[in-house]
């Protein structure tokens, strides 16, 4: 291989385009290659050395390839650190702060429903207060005066009656009674028995008017009469029926 303009040795001085070479280099037999001779012109500081290139510019008969372009390494880069690590997260000074006090808000929530429920209990209290109480059934009804309260065997129909004067004689027991109707017009009758004998016993005429074996009492009108009964003296049980002859109610007489 020869030493061709162009092609660079070691110590030897660079080429100055094609031709011959600069004046003044005239190599000596003995000169060491890499020295220069005397009176080889020095290369002046920031300037080129003389047949040199500028930075990027191929030497004159070399192929000038297209430069390769540089990987440019994060500065951030940490060799040390494995590929896809996650960044460490972010500290804020809210993570270090404490939890929120919430019992104000439990005792709000809780005096809330207190408040509601004593709203609710004293609606309830007053609706059921407001409301009418139920009527008595008949067969609960009250006395509207005197004597002992019946009622009649549908229901429909209710009343009172009492023994106002009893009187034994030879022939059986006197009677004076009074009929009272609390509702609607109640036809009545009578029977007796003894205690001892139990056997039932019809009314007969009266002596003393008026006689009231049978009749029909109503709230306007009440019935007031006698009625007499044949049977020996003793204990008796006097039986207000209806007109058909259905008991209603029963008072004890002494004998």
């Amino acid at each position: 291989m020869t030493n061709t303009p162009g092609n660079g040795w070691p110590g030897a001085p660079p080429p100055q385009g094609s031709g011959a070479a600069p004046s003044g280099w005239n190599p000596q037999p003995g000169n060491h290659p890499g020295q220069q001779p005397p009176h080889a012109a020095q290369p002046v500081p920031g300037q080129p050395y003389p047949g040199q290139p500028y930075p990027g510019q191929a030497h004159p008969g070399q192929t000038q390839y297209p430069s390769q372009p540089q990987t440019q390494v994060p500065a951030s880069f940490d060799p040390t650190r494995a590929l896809g690590e996650a960044p460490p997260q972010s500290v804020s000074i809210d993570q270090f702060r404490p939890p929120p006090n919430r019992t104000p808000m439990l005792i709000t929530i809780a005096a809330l429903i207190t408040l509601a429920l004593v709203i609710f209990g004293g609606l309830y209290i007053r609706n059921q207060g407001s409301q009418p109480s139920p009527s008595p059934s008949p067969s609960q009804s009250t006395p509207a005066g005197p004597g002992q309260p019946f009622d009649t065997p549908t229901g429909q129909q209710h009343g009172r009656w009492e023994i106002l004067n009893q009187q034994w004689t030879d022939e059986g027991l006197q009677l004076q009674l009074r009929i009272y109707s609390d509702k609607g017009p109640i036809t009545f009758s009578f029977m007796a028995f003894t205690n001892a004998s139990t056997q039932i016993v019809e009314p007969s005429t009266s002596p003393l008017e008026p006689d009231i074996r049978t009749g029909t009492a109503s709230p306007a009108k009440p019935v007031t009469g006698y009625v007499f009964f044949p049977m020996p003296r003793g204990d008796a049980t006097i039986i207000l029926a209806t007109g058909s002859g259905r008991q209603m109610s029963a008072l004890p007489v002494k004998g």
